[in-house]
This record gives C-alpha cells, structure tokens and sequence, in this order.
C-alpha cells in the first residue's frame, strides 16, 4: 500500500493527551486545524487503503501503558472500510 492522505478529528480536550500519544500512530501529521469543535489533523498513513477519508484510533491501556489498539479507516461517505 502507498502512503493515504486521511483526517483524524480530536475534541480539544483531548488534544494534549492524544499528543503525548501519536508517536503510536503510523505515518504522520502533515497539518493540524481548528474546525468547530473539534482539531482536524491530516495525517499520511502508511496502511490506510486507498479510499479512506478519515481514521479513527483507539488506544487501551495495558498494564500501565498506553498502547494503539487498532485503527478504522472510513470513506468520503463515512463507511466504515473493512
């Protein structure tokens, strides 16, 4: 897969821990925008299909540490991508 252009919206506060915690994320942030009330990230992502729009994290807590628990991709017209 090549590298795919998506959005990532976080509530603003939520911001400082979810940037103590992106190193966890492949890819990386290419520009970050107030939008609402959310941040809006662009993020090029290594593993995202080609078709994804938009990204959604999740992260668990293991043991004592914060670890990415998995990534769902979304289309242009929110689908989930499978």
């Amino acid at each position: 897969m090549t590298d795919t252009r998506v959005e990532l919206q976080v509530n603003p506060e939520l911001e400082a821990d979810f940037n103590k915690h992106q190193h966890l994320l492949p890819g990386r942030e290419l520009s970050r925008r107030r939008e609402g009330e959310h941040v809006v990230l662009t993020w090029l992502a290594p593993d995202a299909p080609p078709e994804a729009a938009t990204m959604s994290p999740w992260f668990t807590l293991v043991d004592d540490r914060i670890e990415l628990g998995g990534i769902d991709y979304y289309d242009a017209a929110g689908y989930l991508i499978t």
